[in-house]
């Protein structure tokens, strides 16, 4: 229980270190539901994000629930993750970065030979971090006036999840999951008149979601070093309460006006993925797709939604679990890179990321593992007045792990 509690202080730590970040992210967040998370905790982050068809003995798999059969302790798992993102365009820059909290995740190892687990969860489905800048002149009362107005954008969405997995016969192994998605985005826009005595004005929406959802995953390695894994994200209709905020600055007058509630269609996601073990070295790929060209919420004339597409591969040097090994020997290296494509197409333009990784995961006391993952990358373009971000991540990990269940001999 000492471990519990050690990872607990962690995790409170983590989460009132979340505020004094949030200063801006990906611009491109604007569009949609935000920017979609990878989908894998800095364990995976480092294979580029690869994570469908690799199993571990100490990550809680974010993708393939099929996989936390490998896990054989009982683990508690929170996370960091920290973006800096340079935006430029037609010679305008600027330097965003905003830091949150990455997932608390637990799991029960019920029992290793059956590959029986149970893990619970919640972590980050989607971000909204954005800040953007315009000035132009507009006709008041005969008067061509400067308005500066800002749009920012901020929340996302989170899924809070229960589910098991077990082991059907040797080689294969199967896993689900229920989750519930929620969270607040909150965009507002503000507009003031820099030369001229005209008021000042800031419109707030803020956008709550709550729906359910359900996940399913198989892994199969029954030939020879080779592994095959697939799995399905399917949301259900997702609701949406909103209430919009009307403030003029100078009279300090407020309108509130509640918004009917409304359901908006989180398209689902499928995945497949390999992988290979060769001696020491693990390589492994994963191809994700999420059609959004049918998401109603946030729509613009200037943006269409239109399907998401997501390649990755990773190569880990395995570590040597012998107590022992030296301590450099027992540490897993990773190295990954991805391409996607986001779901938006705006002024014509698809939105494509490009990236690479490394981290590693290193063992420290007992059962005890640190994980840590370095992304760079770039995406979107300056094309019709757009932007290019070149982002970085860091993506840290701590885990504890006991043995909760002790193995029984069966008749």
């Amino acid at each position: 229980m000492k471990k519990i509690l050690i990872i607990l202080i962690i995790i409170f730590g983590l989460i009132e270190a979340r505020t004094g970040l949030a200063q801006g992210g990906s611009n491109y967040s604007i569009f949609g539901i935000g920017d979609i998370y990878p989908g894998g905790n800095a364990a995976y982050e480092s294979l580029g994000g690869t994570s469908i068809a690799v199993p571990s003995d100490f990550g809680i798999n974010m993708r393939n629930p099929a996989l936390w059969s490998f896990t054989n302790t009982s683990r508690l798992q929170a996370g960091y993750r920290f973006n800096q993102n340079y935006v430029s365009n037609e010679g305008n820059s600027l330097f965003q970065n905003n830091g949150k909290v990455d997932g608390i995740l637990g799991i029960f190892s019920v029992d290793t030979s059956m590959g029986l687990s149970f893990s619970f969860g919640v972590h980050p489905y989607s971000s909204v971090n954005y800040l953007v800048k315009t000035e132009n002149y507009i006709d008041i009362d005969t008067t061509q006036a400067l308005a500066q107005t800002s749009f920012s954008g901020s929340g996302g969405l989170s899924n809070a999840y229960l589910g098991a997995s077990i082991k059907v016969f040797e080689g294969l192994n199967i896993g689900a999951s229920i989750f519930a998605t929620f969270g607040l985005v909150e965009t507002m826009i503000t507009t003031v008149f820099p030369q001229n005595a005209y008021n000042a004005s800031v419109s707030i929406r803020d956008d709550n979601f709550f729906g359910f959802g359900y996940k399913g995953g198989i892994y199969y390695s029954g030939i020879g070093n080779l592994g095959i894994g697939a799995y399905i994200e399917n949301h259900a209709q997702t609701n949406i309460d909103s209430k919009l905020y009307y403030t003029y600055l100078a009279v300090k007058t407020d309108t509130i006006i509640e918004c009917p509630e409304y359901g908006i269609n989180i398209p689902p996601a499928y995945g497949f993925g390999l992988s290979y073990k060769l001696g020491k070295f693990l390589f492994a790929g994963d191809l994700i797709f999420q059609d959004f060209s049918n998401l109603n919420y946030n729509t613009n004339v200037k943006a269409k939604y239109k399907n998401s597409t997501q390649m990755s591969f990773g190569i880990s040097r395995l570590g040597n679990r012998s107590i022992s090994a030296k301590s450099l020997d027992k540490i897993n290296y990773n190295i990954g890179f991805g391409y996607r494509e986001l779901y938006v197409n705006t002024y014509g333009n698809d939105i494509s990321e490009y990236y690479g990784t490394f981290g590693m995961d290193i063992p420290v006391v007992g059962t005890a593992m640190v994980n840590f993952a370095i992304s760079i990358g770039s995406r979107g373009t300056t094309n019709s007045g757009l932007v290019r971000e070149l982002f970085g991540r860091l993506t840290v990990d701590l885990s504890i792990g006991e043995t909760w269940f002790k193995p029984f001999k069966r008749d």
